[in-house]
């Protein structure tokens, strides 16, 4: 299976704003940008990730079907344990289950109010969670 993780914005400016199924971002100069879209060979989870002070990044969505989860406590992204050593840029980064899973098992370990839809986008595709 194959899961992606696309941008989202900036941390200070768009966490407080972010809902499901985001369509823009706002830049530095105030002006809107478009998010990244889920691409099209991608048939897991599409994560979204923001920005953070220092060229950091901070996983803070997972969407599967219907499922569409924005997380209240950011998850600082570790390449090498969830995006295969991928780094980010202007497309989103493809990678295979073992890091979802990894990246899933730390949103679920952070944000006790998204447990319950985080597993069940988990569970509906057979991920394991580590």
């Amino acid at each position: 299976m194959k899961h992606a993780i696309g941008y989202l914005g900036h941390l200070d400016r768009d966490l407080q704003a972010l809902r499901p199924n985001p369509r823009y971002y706002v830049r530095a100069d105030g002006s809107l940008g478009q998010v990244d879209e889920r691409p099209s060979d991608v048939d897991g989870v599409f994560f979204g990730y923001l920005e953070c002070p220092g060229k950091t990044f901070a996983a803070v969505r997972a969407q599967y079907g219907d499922t569409d989860v924005i997380l209240k406590t950011p998850i600082p992204l570790h390449p090498p344990r969830h995006t295969e050593g991928k780094g980010f840029g202007p497309n989103p980064s493809r990678f295979g289950d073992d890091s979802a899973g990894h990246l899933l098992a730390d949103m679920i370990a952070q944000n006790p109010d998204a447990v319950i839809r985080l597993r069940h986008i988990a569970e509906r595709l057979g991920l394991t969670l580590r």
